[in-house]
């Protein structure tokens, strides 16, 4: 899905390796302050180390030709990467050392067209925020183009008054609540070393200047969180359609060879239409446990086929727990038209909080 967002908003996929040569990240200066704890390799490859961050192979990449005029810019390109938090010790999921990341840039001729890329940075951001239906603070600087999203966290390491836009203006005004533990989504600045990489480009007058280059991330484990967080409900986890597991469960009611030849034959049609389906036909566990198993992983449809059923070529069709009402039982016809028309529908799982799923 982030994929999907970030490409509608005009970025370019930037594939790395994962490993890079010594001279690729040394002019970001990450050897000298943390030399000693990135991943190096053994000889024949002792020139080459497991890259912390993104930056520095993309600039690597653009400083060698792939960026020649003005006339490329605004350049932006975004990559899915491991990368490397530098802290003393892990803390849980959300705040693991090594940790999955959408990294984008922005490259641009001047100051003013980075605010720019900044300002649109944010939209894909807000974008990504929006379909997952999350609810998120966004605090931003206009004069740096830094920003940040905040989500409600207990257990959270960015309260307002340590995000990137009150870390660089000290005379920003603060209340108490911005101390309040919040939890980070995503954040973006200016990049400062891109001069060290001889990363040029020719302006309208043919002279080589330097590109001004913003970063920015959405972490994919903080996403996780966040949703977990937000769209809990009493029987699970209601995740949004555009990133649940599935949109269909068939259940055989039981373990006899006609109901499972039944229930797969409403599997494979359902599959053959394209439709997000799972057939659970675990045989050690009762028909109760897995209607339970589907509303706790956010399963708004399930297919319930029986004994009679199998005789009758009809199936019961339910929705999640606290749901709307479903149509009961329909034939295998009724029950592709239904779905086929219906299986992109939010869960309506009952939540304790349902204003938690508004966006600020």
């Amino acid at each position: 899905m982030v994929r999907d967002r970030m490409q509608r908003a005009g970025y370019a996929e930037f594939r790395a390796p994962a490993v890079s040569r010594m001279e690729t990240v040394a002019p970001a200066g990450w050897l000298e302050r943390f030399g000693s704890e990135l991943l190096r390799l053994q000889e024949p490859f002792s020139s080459h180390i497991l890259a912390a961050t993104s930056e520095e192979p993309l600039l690597s990449f653009v400083g060698r030709g792939g960026l020649t005029s003005h006339r490329q810019l605004p350049m932006r390109l975004f990559e899915f990467r491991e990368i490397f938090r530098f802290r003393d010790r892990a803390q849980g999921l959300y705040n693991s050392r090594q940790f999955a990341c959408c990294l984008f840039v922005s490259l641009d001729a001047d100051h003013a067209g980075y605010l720019n890329s900044a300002r649109h940075a944010q939209r894909a951001v807000r974008s990504v925020l929006d379909a997952l239906d999350l609810r998120a603070e966004h605090v931003s600087d206009e004069s740096s183009g830094g920003f940040e999203f905040v989500f409600p966290y207990e257990r959270g390491d960015r309260p307002r008054s340590r995000t990137i836009p009150y870390h660089r203006n000290p005379d920003r005004p603060r209340t108490e609540d911005d101390d309040t533990p919040q939890g980070g989504l995503a954040m973006g600045y200016r990049y400062e070393h891109v001069e060290a990489f001889g990363v040029g480009f020719r302006n309208a007058d043919n002279v080589l200047r330097t590109p001004v280059m913003g970063t920015y991330g959405i972490g994919m484990q903080r996403l996780l969180i966040a949703l977990l967080e937000q769209h809990a409900a009493s029987a699970g986890i209601a995740f949004p359609a555009c990133v649940r597991p599935f949109d269909v469960a068939v259940l055989p009611a039981d373990g006899s060879p006609r109901v499972l030849e039944a229930a797969e034959r409403v599997y494979e049609e359902l599959s053959a239409r394209g439709l997000d389906v799972v057939l659970d036909d675990r045989a050690n566990l009762r028909l109760p446990r897995r209607l339970g198993l589907a509303d706790g992983y956010g399963v708004p449809w399930r297919v319930v086929v029986g004994s009679a059923d199998a005789e009758s070529g009809q199936a019961e069709l339910r929705r999640e727990r606290g749901g709307p009402a479903a149509p009961g039982r329909v034939t295998l016809a009724e029950l592709v038209d239904i779905l086929s028309a219906r299986h992109g529908e939010e869960v309506h799982m009952t939540r304790e909080h349902s204003d938690v799923l508004r966006m600020a």
